[in-house]
């Protein structure tokens, strides 16, 4: 086997006889993020919503189960475009990517003969030394904040010299749609005046990010499914991947997670609740708004559908390397009413639509996360784990396929490189930058073994390491049933995925030794920088009880 081996300070060279599996025509690269999917919400992973064209993505592709993103949208973006741990290009929790010590994916490519597109949500900064066509974007439509309305278009800019902005007629503009819109175009500018050139797209979808807002006839189609509540819904996911083989070792699946406190409006966290407990108008209030997440799948999905028909149009999609992941898991911040329910009358037929900024709730999320522990934010399972689906025909022989190996964010970037035949540089300009610290998954894409390495992880003072079969893991806040804050957790991840036995107290050389390693990573990437701010955070909300901590006073 010939495997690419990168250490922290060390880049070796491609071997040849990487080279040659990838002899001819560089591939296109697109990659595809969804924001706050949960990782049982497509149909290919047993979820009721119908999502054919990823399901044909993963159907035609291999399907990476063990797949680890960074537990929010900013620093995953930030790794994706980087190859680096967020925390190192000063992304701790939402900040902007700092400039200087690190390479984006579109300025390797683009400096490599690559034209570079982008369509979505942007979220890596605002001022224009951060935004897409400073970080080598040759044609962008970035929409450059968080979590805007999907009504409403001032909210994305155009930023391209020779393809004509979109006139949509008053009421049409969604912004998922829009995000299609653009990418198609993109990609329709390509084959007519870059038809030499491979290209690279960054396909950054909002969806199905809050507020949940959906065109109706959408949201009215799914109502129906959802109206026997999250219990049955959740069993029925469970015996989709129970009939695929998946986690024979549990015999049912693990309880629901509290819907943790501090992003919701709650003082500490709070089970979830049974359906049947609900009354008739709380009952109609989730079942409406699962539709309209769900119909927010939906679109995205249809987008994806005539992304890859045009890629076809072209002769492209056999040729295009599609990655296809979420940047975090299902969202619990509305809390267990969604923020503002139960609505009822006009303002319940009314959900999703111009005007009206709703969540999803975090019993859906619970339901989205299925089988894992806890949510976004969180490095539990539930917050990190996302399906990857790896598409490429030309490339990748292993169709319909799944790869149980380890991966993370961080390896696009020396994937890609590997794959577009560049080398990494150890300048940018003017300015020393990083060496990547992902690795290369070319390996998995042949059957064979990647590298073998630790992954680390630091959000909000939630912290995690995999090392091996062990995974070592933190979270920032007290159960409802009184476990001890912050106490670090173990699990044996082979035979216990799920997290449901923790053996930390059985192990504690074990957890001793693999705390220093998490700490040996956080002092040398920052990752302790956010850490200790967080700490400060939650600190002031346990003397004051005031959350001002979500500020940035600290």
């Amino acid at each position: 086997m010939c495997s690419i081996i990168r250490t922290f300070w060390f880049f070796a060279p491609l071997c040849f006889a990487s080279l040659a599996l990838f002899a001819g025509d560089r591939p296109n690269i697109l990659i595809i993020l969804a924001d706050d999917l949960g990782y049982s919400d497509l149909g290919f992973q047993g979820g009721e919503i119908e999502t054919p064209n990823i399901d044909r993505l993963a159907n035609g592709g291999l399907t990476f189960t063990q797949f680890y993103n960074c537990a929010r949208c900013g620093p995953t973006r930030a790794s994706i475009m980087t190859g680096l741990y967020s925390h190192q290009v000063g992304v701790y929790e939402l900040e902007p990517v700092e400039p200087g010590n690190n390479i984006f994916l579109s300025e390797l490519l683009g400096d490599n003969g690559y034209a570079t597109y982008m369509s979505g949500k942007w979220h890596l900064g605002n001022t224009p030394e951060r935004l897409p066509p400073a970080r080598g974007f040759d044609h962008s439509y970035a929409y450059q904040g968080c979590c805007g309305d999907y009504w409403e278009p001032p909210l994305y800019v155009l930023e391209s010299p020779e393809v004509e902005p979109i006139a949509y007629a008053d009421g049409a503009f969604h912004a998922t749609d829009a995000t299609t819109d653009y990418a198609v175009k993109f990609l329709q500018h390509h084959a007519k005046r870059e038809g030499d050139s491979p290209f690279f797209l960054y396909l950054a979808y909002q969806a199905p990010h809050a507020p949940i807002q959906a065109p109706k006839h959408l949201i009215d189609k799914y109502v129906s499914r959802y109206e026997q509540g999250w219990d049955k819904i959740r069993e029925a996911r469970w015996k989709a991947m129970k009939d695929r083989g998946l986690y024979s070792n549990y015999e049912s699946v693990p309880p629901f997670s509290d819907s943790p406190a501090w992003h919701d409006e709650h003082a500490k966290p709070t089970k979830i609740r049974k359906w049947k407990s609900l009354s008739k108008v709380e009952k109609a209030d989730q079942a409406r708004r699962m539709a309209t997440f769900a119909a927010m799948v939906d679109q995205m999905d249809q987008g994806i559908g005539k992304a890859l028909a045009q890629l076809e149009a072209m002769g492209e999609l056999d040729n295009t390397l599609i990655f296809f992941l979420s940047d975090n898991g299902a969202n619990y911040e509305g809390g267990p009413n969604g923020q503002d329910g139960p609505l009822k009358g006009k303002a319940l037929a009314n959900m999703g639509q111009p005007g009206t900024k709703h969540q999803e709730g975090s019993h859906w999320a619970a339901v989205g996360n299925t089988p894992f522990r806890l949510y976004k934010h969180f490095n539990h399972e539930g917050g990190i784990h996302t399906p990857l689906i790896a598409h490429w025909p030309k490339g990748i022989g292993r169709a319909g396929e799944e790869e149980s190996q380890r991966g993370h964010v961080i390896d696009f970037m020396a994937t890609i490189v590997d794959i577009a035949n560049v080398e990494y540089p150890e300048t940018y300009g003017s300015n020393t930058i990083l060496p990547i610290e992902g690795t290369s998954l070319i390996p998995a894409f042949r059957g064979e073994e990647i590298a073998d390495r630790s992954l680390y992880f630091e959000h909000e003072a939630n912290r995690a390491l995999f090392k091996g079969k062990y995974k070592l893991v933190s979270k920032n806040f007290t159960s409802t049933d009184g476990q001890t804050h912050h106490d670090w957790e173990l699990y044996d991840i082979e035979k216990d995925p799920l997290e449901q036995n923790d053996i930390a107290s059985s192990n504690y050389p074990l957890v001793i030794e693999l705390a220093r390693e998490w700490h040996q990573w956080a002092t040398r990437t920052d990752a302790v920088v956010g850490y200790e701010k967080w700490m400060l955070k939650l600190q002031h909300y346990w003397q004051t009880g005031s959350r001002t901590y979500l500020n940035d006073a600290f």
